[in-house]
């Protein structure tokens, strides 16, 4: 997922004191998180110049990952304020490199504070694929609504995928939990 590895640049972006850097972010932010996912399909879909038309495939994984990594980005800022701002005085007065510093003391702590909500996260983005359905990108709800075309058994369609969502929703809690699991093995006991 695209949109976690970005969700953190533009944390550490956001945090890094540039006020116009800073600005253009928390603006992208606010952009994306208060305008529907639907609305940012169709843009990409429709509303591009014909020199950068996009195919449905392509305009629903970016329209997901726009959304997402704004999502994120307040999910890892979130994370950043949680630490508390003695362990990156501890860091400095260690002699650590800033970059050093995030890695071996920041970023494990972090990863532990935001790990649950990215997970949500990831499920949002699974969930909100149905939506790409629209633009007729072929997933479980386009499919769904092709069958349902044919059969005319809406009903017992939608619930089955219903009941699809269900699953794979809980199959990504679980994996993801179990690496949460995993991750927290691996880390050093405070």
């Amino acid at each position: 997922m695209i949109s976690i590895p970005l969700g953190l640049l533009g944390a550490v972006g956001r945090s890094n004191r540039v006020p116009i850097l800073d600005q253009a972010i928390a603006t992208f932010v606010e952009l994306i998180r208060n305008v529907p996912l639907l609305v940012v399909l169709y843009l990409l879909f429709y509303a591009l110049p014909a020199r950068i038309r996009l195919t449905a495939l392509e305009a629903g994984v970016l329209a997901l990952a726009i959304n997402s990594t704004a999502f994120c980005i307040e999910i890892f800022r979130g994370g950043f304020s949680a630490i508390p701002r003695g362990q990156y005085e501890a860091a400095s007065a260690l002699g650590l490199h800033p970059v050093l510093a995030f890695r071996l003391v920041i970023f494990p702590q972090l990863l532990r504070v935001v790990f649950p909500a990215l997970g949500n996260q990831v499920i949002s983005v699974v969930l909100g694929s149905s939506v790409a359905a629209v633009i007729g990108v072929p997933e479980l709800t386009y499919e769904t609504l092709s069958i349902g075309s044919m059969t005319f058994r809406y009903f017992e369609l939608f619930v089955l995928a219903a009941v699809c969502y269900i699953i794979a929703a809980q199959l990504i809690g679980l994996v993801w939990r179990a690496a949460g699991v995993f991750l927290a093995a691996r880390q050093p006991a405070r």
